[in-house]
């Protein structure tokens, strides 16, 4: 029998305006639109091979999380198959136990590629099938199809999917990125910011700051990048503050991340920070400052990454 095994990379991604919560979590469809960044420093590596079987392993290691999102995608694309008919292999670059980085998006866009590869063979269409990878994680869409794009939000499966609007040709955006962990769950934060009495507001706010972001972005206005991307992470962040439990994920770093950028802004530096669900920081500059950034932040004691705009999952 002839063994079929393939490789692909996948990039992180930053969500310049982030979604919080799902309507229909089998579907994983998300109460408003998204626009994120691909980056080009952090990224998934993954194989898939029909030689053996057992599923996702993460790092060497089976993982029942990654396994049972797995199942809904190789199901989509072949009813009947399961995750588990396959050996799949995933690792994250840098490895570390950071949180808010993106590493489930770029591992569910680099092994939806694969499955697709595996199942169906043909060259995909990156907009359809940023529909499967969406059933990994809604972030997953995004990092497929790339650059900067958008997660349009549907009421059904048709009309969810994540299309790139521009790429770094459009705005050579430069992230400095700093990792920091949490034992937070992305998940339990979905669920917790529902009970907030101000989601409703940050679901009509989100959806109409997706169309100033993309309007900045396809502008080259940095200034209203960051200024978005600022609102929106405190916006986001107050959600799971406000929610029944009272959840805060940011940390004494990441304040002490916030505010040294607000310093450098004040200074003259062009720097705006930007979260997602967990407390890593990133910061949004340009090519003339991101130097100045990078050095601010290790002087602080901390270990950042430059990233420029990235690209799509491709196979390898």
């Amino acid at each position: 029998m002839r063994v079929a095994e393939y490789r692909a990379v996948a990039y992180t991604m930053q969500a310049l305006v982030k979604y919080h919560g799902l309507k229909d979590w089998n579907l994983r469809l998300p109460y408003h639109d998204s626009i994120s960044v691909n980056t080009t420093s952090m990224k998934t590596e993954a194989s898939i091979s029909d030689s053996r079987k057992g599923g996702v392993f993460i790092e060497g290691r089976a993982n029942e999380s990654a396994n049972a999102r797995m199942q809904g995608v190789i199901a989509s694309l072949s009813p009947g198959k399961k995750a588990t008919d396959f050996r799949i292999d995933s690792r994250n670059l840098p490895s570390g136990k950071s949180k808010g980085i993106g590493y489930s998006s770029s591992a569910g866009a680099a092994l939806t590629l694969l499955a697709h590869r595996m199942l169906v063979g043909e060259k995909p269409d990156l907009v359809r099938l940023s529909r499967t990878a969406r059933l990994f994680a809604a972030s997953a869409s995004r990092s497929l199809v790339g650059g900067f794009s958008r997660l349009y939000a549907g009421d059904d499966d048709e009309g969810t999917y994540a299309e790139r609007f521009a790429d770094g040709k459009a705005m050579d955006l430069r992230m400095v990125i700093v990792p920091l962990s949490s034992r937070v769950r992305t998940e339990d934060a979905h669920r917790e910011v529902l009970t907030s009495p101000f989601f409703e507001a940050r679901v009509r706010s989100a959806q109409k700051r997706c169309d100033e972001m993309q309007k900045a972005i396809l502008g080259n206005d940095l200034d209203a990048l960051g200024r978005l991307a600022e609102k929106d992470t405190l916006e986001l962040h107050s959600l799971t503050m406000t929610g029944e439990n009272g959840l805060i994920i940011m940390t004494d770093d990441s304040l002490r991340i916030i505010q040294k950028v607000r310093e450098l802004r004040d200074s003259g530096v062009k720097a705006y920070f930007s979260m997602q669900t967990g407390p890593s920081v990133f910061v949004n500059t340009d090519d003339r400052n991101e130097g100045a950034v990078l050095r601010a932040l290790e002087k602080l004691g901390y270990r950042a990454y430059l990233s420029k705009v990235g690209g799509e999952a491709t196979l390898v």
